[in-house]
């Protein structure tokens, strides 16, 4: 496996276009059982309003990012490009999101999405609950904070 040089920055507005890309790109590869009209780019806008974000980077090419319900320490969003997937970039944002985590972190995985839900797993997080969405039935997890930290 070749290494990559993996940079993690904040959100600034010139950022929002790829990533609305990503997103967009990856839900219509990853999530088939959704309506197709219902994905559409300016989702993104609509869908992280008012998150913390952290952009993933590799060779100064954003290739994907973490959103972050700051109030709740809630994961929105977690997207990398198809391209840069298993290459170890979801696992250095979710450690950034945690680094910075003032408690106990949770996110909602689609049981549809197999691949996310096992990489769940493997990074330490603990399944709490189900439930169901508008996209589908979902499982709840949590992450405990072992010290603490804050978001900018």
């Amino acid at each position: 496996m070749t290494y990559l040089e993996i940079e993690i920055t904040g959100f600034n507005e010139n950022h929002r276009e790829r990533l609305a890309q990503i997103y967009l790109e990856v839900r219509q590869t990853n999530f088939s059982w959704l309506d197709p009209e219902s994905l559409i780019p300016s989702s993104f806008d609509q869908d992280t309003e008012g998150e913390f974000i952290l952009v993933a980077k590799v060779d100064y090419k954003i290739v994907g990012f973490v959103s972050v319900w700051s109030k709740d320490n809630f994961i929105h969003h977690l997207y990398i490009s198809n391209h840069f997937q298993n290459k170890g970039i979801g696992s250095r944002l979710l450690n950034s999101v945690i680094n910075r985590a003032n408690s106990d972190l949770t996110l909602k995985c689609l049981i549809k999405n197999r691949s996310a839900l096992n990489f769940y797993l493997k990074q330490g997080w603990k399944p709490v609950s189900e439930g169901l969405s508008n996209e589908g039935e979902y499982i709840l997890f949590k992450y405990l904070i072992p010290n603490s930290g804050e978001y900018p």
